[in-house]
């Protein structure tokens, strides 16, 4: 085969791939269909984060309780804001700092295949006093 041939060809299979490279980024992948699953960057600095934006009048009423939310870490791991929901919550208080403490936290973003990819995940967050 030539060298022009060759050309031709590569650049076919790349224009073939890449509209399915664009649906792969844009995609969602859940829990079960990653190899490694979406991690907090710093467990740490979550619990700070968590800790510091307890509600203020549950703190004082020493309420503790829950707030499950779910949403998507994207392929930088980054929380996507507007995927950002409350599945329950003991006090909608608790549902509305868990919000908060998510959208300033990092991940390290789950994979396929290697590659970093969108990932619904959905966490419960325990509030205690101490």
């Amino acid at each position: 085969m030539t060298r022009l041939s060759l050309v031709a060809v590569a650049a076919t299979v790349l224009t073939l791939l890449a509209p399915r490279a664009a649906l792969a980024q844009d995609r969602t992948y859940t829990l079960a269909e990653v190899e490694t699953k979406p991690s907090l960057a710093s467990v740490a600095t979550f619990q700070r984060v968590v800790s510091e934006g307890y509600p203020e009048d549950m703190k004082r009423r020493r309420l503790g309780g829950i707030a499950e939310v779910s949403f998507v870490v994207d392929a930088s791991g980054k929380v996507e804001p507007s995927s950002v929901e409350v599945v329950d919550a003991t006090q909608p208080a608790f549902g509305e700092a868990a919000k908060r403490a998510l959208l300033v936290t990092g991940f390290k973003p789950g994979t396929v295949s290697g590659s970093p990819v969108r990932t619904k995940v959905s966490l419960p967050i325990v509030y205690r006093v101490q």
